[in-house]
């Protein structure tokens, strides 16, 4: 699983790659730039998170020099491809994880509840 770093990462990688038929040169810059501000990556955090993307299966990364600057040529893999219904099941599964707690714990509730009036009226 993702952490909100790699997510952030990997949504700017996803989105400039959509739009160029599954792959895309992209530079660190722009990806420093696209991530959100709250999550503040560093150059060197960021070649260790493309790496781990690259390691877990997302894309295929190849540094090149282009104009005097490094850029990174991504091609995205399948797993890269279904990055969006991956963060959409993520989701579906976390709301059905909160709703089910939720029942469960209106249950016990219920339960305790029920057991004390058991018990408070045997004491009688």
């Amino acid at each position: 699983m993702l952490n909100k770093h790699e997510v952030s990462v990997m949504h700017c990688i996803y989105n400039a790659s959509k739009r160029n038929n599954d792959s895309c040169i992209i530079s660190d810059a722009f990806i420093l730039q696209s991530v959100p501000e709250k999550y503040k990556l560093t150059e060197e955090k960021l070649d260790v998170i493309i790496k781990q993307l690259e390691y877990d299966g997302y894309f295929e990364c190849t540094k090149s020099d282009r104009k005097g600057e490094t850029v990174n040529v991504i091609t995205l893999k399948p797993k890269g491809k279904a990055f969006k219904r991956e963060l959409i099941q993520r989701r579906r599964e976390l709301l059905n994880n909160f709703f089910w707690r939720m029942v469960f714990a209106a249950v016990g509730a219920t339960v305790g509840f029920l057991v004390s009036l058991l018990l408070r009226g045997i004491g009688r």
